[in-house]
């Protein structure tokens, strides 16, 4: 048993110096066979940073996706009251419009989404008389309203 402890180690002994001491070519092959890591530390240390192929960053896992911003009981929701909106629309345009408006700010205000760019609601912009607006400009609103909401919900 002894003998064959020694012959082991002499072996591993010559394969060693074999690797170190003999050709370049002999190293170079001998790494491929090995998994390549002395040619990845050198790459490495020869641009400054990892691998991006390798999958994880520095001695860890990969680092865990981003949660969502919503739910899909969110989505659903929101979904549920943009029916609603639409359908309201043809009867009541304006009261479509502020309804989008007022659900888009509450929405999303409880989830911390800022709402400093949601387009303006139905009486918002009409100054002392609010009639004056026609069909195609709420629809116009109401589009801008959605769109923006569609926008930040897929964020």
């Amino acid at each position: 048993m002894v003998i064959t402890l020694i012959v082991i180690l002499v072996v591993l002994a010559a394969l060693a110096a074999m690797f170190f001491l003999g050709p370049a070519g002999w190293r170079t092959s001998a790494a491929g066979t090995f998994g390549g890591l002395s040619t990845r530390v050198g790459k490495f240390i020869e641009s400054g940073r990892a691998d991006p192929r390798s999958g994880s960053g520095a001695g860890g896992a990969a680092p865990t996706p981003a949660r969502p911003r919503f739910t899909a009981a969110d989505r659903a929701y929101l979904d549920g009251v943009w029916k609603h909106v639409q359908s309201t629309f043809v009867s009541n345009p304006r009261v479509a419009v502020n309804l989008a408006h007022s659900t888009a700010e509450g929405f999303f205000t409880a989830h911390g989404v800022p709402t400093d760019e949601l387009p303006e609601g139905a009486g918002d912009l009409a100054g002392d008389n609010p009639a004056e607006e026609d069909t195609e400009t709420l629809r116009l609103r109401l589009l801008a309203i959605k769109t923006w909401s569609d926008r930040e919900a897929a964020r």
